[in-house]
Formats: structure tokens, C-alpha cells, sequence
């Protein structure tokens, strides 16, 4: 088996600094914001955030590429990339130096790395696993496509035309935008969030207007869950009536990015519904903590 190392870039080293600005920011706004509410999403924002760039840290540091006698292997440390490409299903590769010239799809990196998926100009869809693009190979599949950067590039090359695989030319057009609100994976996560958002905006006014809710009830609440405001119930259910409608314009705005999104990648194009479902769960779940325990 032969191990070709990635060739070193600077994808780590952006990572890291766009990982302390964006830390720096989220704390700064935890430490200083004096609303119980907003406090929550940035912690849970700066939790998920952390393990997106420590996914990527790890990826981009210590990706390798594997051959044997009849497979091509793309893995880094953990397994956290794991992919197995059979050298029958490799047709031809294409060769390229520079900026990458395409439309990231999911992942990270665009111009000097990439690590995910993108679209790239005339290729098409692409698995990325660059760490430098010094010198980039495209192989194609019956299925996708996938970038790599070797660091012995010549060498990985003469590996590939060994194994009968040349360097050609292909084109992968555009495809039109698709409508993927049919799909299951699409309209179940929309559903979903669409009746979490209805319970958020109606639940409070329900309440009030059978008489469930106190006359006194908080509207507003530092980090530690301590009240700095009461109103009236009305204005209570007003209130998060308003989160509710904050909602569902997230879920709007994520339904027409996916939306555009399905013309790229018609899979990752469900991944903004869940986004949208993730925030609503947040926002109900503390709506149901303030009732419970102000009722």
C-alpha cells in the first residue's frame, strides 16, 4: 500500500484565526448581552460553531491518501473522513493549478483550500479534499467527482496512468433548478418546524385568552434566568407571539435557500430546514420553561 500525504497549505491556519475572531465575538457578545433569550442561542451558536472548526482542523491537518492494488483511500486521523474509491469506477482526471474556480456547496475553504463539496466550473459536482491548490487532480466517477492534492502530485499521476487512467476533458453543465419540497427529506423537516412555530406564536395567546396565564408575567431576563421586567399577560403572549413570527422568517429564509441550494446539490439542500428546525426547538423549549415556572 502507498501513502500520499496531502500537500501543506494554509487551510489550518485560516481555520484557526476565523475560529478566535469568531470566538472572540461570541463571547464578547455573552458576556455583555443581558438577555436570557439571546444568551442561550449564542452559547448554543458558539458550541456548535467550536465543532464545526475542530471538524475541519482535523481534516484539513491530517488528511492521506492511500493506494492499493485496487482502491484509492482519502482518510484523516479519527476516521472523520473516511472515503473508498474503486479504480474501476475512476474514468479520467483533469489537472489544475490555483484558485479554485467554483461554488462551494457545503464545507470549508473556496480559493486556496477546500474541504467539502462544491461545484466546479465544467467538472460539476465535486468532493473536495484539498489542502493546497499548487496543484489540484479532478477524477472522475460513474457517480461525483473528487479533488485531491497530493503532495508527490507527478508521482500520484504516473500511479493513476499505471492503473490505466488518463487525463481527459469532461463537461458537467449546470442543472436547473429543482423543486425539492416533494421530497420527504425536505417536506418532513418543513412540516415540523412549521407546527413548532405555530405552537410558539398560538400557545401563549391561548393561554391568555382562556385565563391560563398570571396577570403578572416576565418579558424580559438575564443570562442566569433572573427577571428584569414584568408586564401583563397580553403583552407576555404578545411578545412571544413575535418570536414566533421571528421564526417562522427564519424558516422562510432557509426554505428558499435550500431551494437554490438543490440546483448544486440537491442533498445538502435539506440541511437549511434543519437549521430552522433546530432554532424554533430552542425557542419552544424555552417558552415552555418560562410558563411552567412563572404559571
Amino acid at each position: 500500500m502507498k501513502i500520499y500525504k496531502s500537500a501543506k497549505g494554509i487551510g489550518v491556519y485560516i481555520i484557526l484565526g476565523v475560529s478566535i475572531l469568531y470566538n472572540s465575538l461570541l463571547i464578547f457578545l455573552i458576556h455583555y448581552v443581558d438577555s436570557y433569550e439571546i444568551s442561550i442561542l449564542l452559547k448554543f451558536t458558539l458550541i456548535a460553531i467550536n465543532l464545526y472548526q475542530l471538524y475541519y482542523i482535523i481534516v484539513c491537518g491530517t488528511l492521506k491518501y492511500f493506494i492499493d492494488t485496487e482502491n484509492l483511500y482519502i482518510t484523516s486521523i479519527l476516521k472523520l473522513k473516511n472515503e473508498k474509491i474503486s479504480f474501476d469506477n475512476i474514468q479520467m482526471y483533469q489537472k489544475s493549478k490555483g484558485r479554485i474556480k467554483g461554488v462551494k456547496v457545503s464545507g470549508y475553504g473556496k480559493n486556496k483550500f477546500a474541504i467539502g463539496k462544491s461545484f466546479i466550473h465544467k467538472i460539476g459536482n465535486t468532493q473536495m479534499f484539498v489542502t493546497s491548490t499548487e496543484n489540484v487532480i479532478y477524477l472522475k466517477t460513474d457517480t461525483t467527482s473528487y479533488a485531491l492534492s497530493p503532495e508527490n502530485f507527478y508521482e500520484f499521476e504516473m500511479e493513476l496512468n499505471r492503473r490505466n487512467i488518463f487525463y481527459s476533458e469532461w463537461e458537467n453543465k449546470l442543472s436547473k433548478i429543482v423543486n425539492p419540497s416533494r421530497k420527504q427529506k425536505f417536506f418532513i423537516p418543513f412540516v415540523i418546524t412549521a407546527i413548532i412555530i405555530i405552537l410558539i406564536t398560538l400557545e401563549p395567546i391561548i393561554l391568555y385568552l382562556h385565563g391560563n396565564l398570571p396577570d403578572k408575567m416576565p418579558l424580559s431576563f438575564r443570562p442566569n434566568f433572573t427577571t428584569v421586567e414584568f408586564g401583563t399577560g397580553r403583552q407576555f403572549a404578545f411578545k412571544q407571539m413575535s418570536y414566533g413570527l421571528l421564526n417562522m422568517g427564519v424558516l422562510f429564509c432557509m426554505y428558499y435557500a435550500g431551494h437554490i441550494y438543490s440546483r448544486y446539490d440537491e442533498k445538502y439542500s435539506y440541511k437549511f430546514l434543519y437549521a430552522a428546525l433546530i432554532v424554533s426547538i430552542i425557542f419552544l423549549v424555552m417558552q415552555i420553561k418560562i410558563i411552567y415556572t412563572f404559571r
